[in-house]
């Protein structure tokens, strides 16, 4: 009876595929509470109090639907750290528990990094400040309050190897009801964040209130290029370039209108190479052709006992 349930667990472990991920160093750029599940750099509870600078600010007015940019400024790099990698967290609360600004009306249109996370890593650190920005959404009118937290380790000092973890004052970002006349993007509006390595994005963009649209791309911090752009079926169509080489370029649109002329945060698309994708069928079937010479082993492995009870019954029988 064990044998043939240890052969029913290895069976379904061969047909059931699973998933298994390592994020050595880190776990990857993601949605994640403060303390990050006591998994980022270690348990929460044996965290060092890291000494870096966290400031927070806005870039312009923050419209109810509309796209605004929230720029994250670390300082102390060199001097209170010897940092290989760190962890920045966006956070509606400090509560470590559903403080994601999802939670708090909250849209993350762009992380800056080719996703829609408010937790982000870096590699490593070429300097004593360190600037990111995401592109945020509100969807309600009123008063909202973000922070920003890291967590890092640290090469030197008397806390080194030990897992350093930060959070910042609060920031009040005040949320403004947008005037009718104002020219604008569709709130429902989702801007591409990746795309793969040799691929154009085609964009299509629809306005509120808009008589006309450039748009315009740039390489990060580079000169800016102006598209072609056309009005089509609603929305205003542009063409970014492909890449022929994992990078991020960044876009952006200048609407004019009845009111005054308003211009989208700089929209980061990051271009990847491209992801394997497994043949389910093949899978499948590699995981028939497992279980059928697993079988074959058990009955290879249980011929000799039946034979040698056979011949313990021969020799009783001869007696």
């Amino acid at each position: 009876m064990m044998k043939q349930k240890l052969v029913l667990l290895l069976a379904l472990s061969l047909l059931v595929p699973l998933h298994v991920s390592g994020n050595p160093g880190g776990v990857g750029n993601g949605l994640e509470n403060m303390q990050c599940g006591g998994a980022c750099h270690g348990d929460a509870n044996q965290n060092a109090t890291s000494n870096l600078q966290l400031s927070l600010q806005q870039s312009g007015t923050v419209w109810v639907g509309q796209p605004a940019e929230i720029t994250v400024q670390i300082t102390g790099f060199d001097t209170s750290h010897s940092i290989d990698q760190i962890g920045i967290f966006l956070l509606s609360s400090t509560n470590a528990n559903g403080d994601i600004p999802t939670t708090d009306g909250w849209s993350i249109l762009s992380d800056g990094m080719g996703g829609s996370n408010n937790y982000i890593e870096y590699a490593s650190i070429d300097s004593t400040t360190l600037t990111h920005a995401w592109i945020l959404r509100a969807d309600q009118i009123g008063e909202k309050t973000l922070y920003v937290s890291v967590h890092h380790g640290d090469n030197s000092g008397s806390d080194a190897g030990s897992p350093f973890f930060g959070v910042s004052q609060a920031f009040s970002i005040t949320v403004e009801p947008i005037p009718e006349n104002l020219q604008r993007i569709n709130p429902d509006y989702e801007p591409p964040t990746s795309r793969e390595v040799g691929q154009s994005t085609n964009l299509c963009l629809e306005t509120i209130a808009t008589s006309d649209v450039v748009i315009e791309w740039r390489e990060p911090s580079g000169q800016a290029v102006q598209l072609e752009t056309t009005q089509n079926n609603g929305c205003w169509q542009a063409e970014l370039p492909s890449a022929l080489t994992a990078s991020a370029i960044e876009w952006r649109a200048i609407l004019d209108g009845e009111g005054p002329q308003q211009t989208t945060p700089w929209f980061s698309l990051t271009s990847v190479e491209p992801t394997w994708e497994a043949d389910e069928t093949a899978l499948l079937l590699q995981s028939i052709a497992h279980l059928v010479l697993f079988f074959g082993l058990v009955l290879l492995v249980r011929k000799p006992k039946q034979n040698e009870d056979e011949f313990k019954q021969y020799v009783e029988e001869n007696i």
